[in-house]
């Protein structure tokens, strides 16, 4: 069953427009069902001390692209766990991308991996996270065709 036009334009707003993506300067490029692009130039205020950017904003990228990823399919979903492993450092004012991708996906958890590249498409980090995925519908459970319910 394909996603239900209205829904997705109206999710898709909901998923654009929320506070860490303004607050950070994150843009989501594209998301899908289980899938999500995000993308930011960090700024000096993002940086640590040896003057490269700071993982926790580095993390909050990778959590962007992760909400976006395990909420695309209408159903309300929150973070369980997630695992980080930091590969080299990003730069300041050179863009990075984040991408998530569904793992794994039940009736209650979700599983995804999230990479985090430079322009190159050097991987800068990489993080696994978990998802539990509530009862709770965005924008109205009945709203959603029962097939869509149903099969996600």
């Amino acid at each position: 069953m394909s996603f239900p036009r209205q829904l997705r334009e109206e999710l898709d707003t909901l998923l654009r427009d929320t506070a860490l993506l303004k607050t950070l300067g994150i843009e989501l490029v594209s998301w899908l069902p289980g899938s999500a692009t995000v993308k930011m130039t960090p700024t000096p205020d993002h940086g640590n001390l040896a003057g490269t950017v700071h993982g926790g904003v580095l993390f909050a990228l990778a959590d962007a692209a992760f909400e976006v990823a395990c909420n695309s399919y209408g159903r309300l979903a929150v973070a369980l766990e997630t695992a980080c492993h930091y590969s080299q450092p990003a730069k300041i004012g050179e863009p990075i991308t984040a991408g998530a991708s569904e793992v794994a996906r039940s009736r209650r958890t979700a599983s995804y991996r999230i990479d985090i590249r430079d322009i190159n498409g050097e991987l800068l980090s990489w993080y696994m996270c978990l998802a539990y995925r509530t009862e709770r519908w965005h924008l109205g459970e009945e709203r959603w065709p029962e097939e869509w319910r149903a099969a996600h």
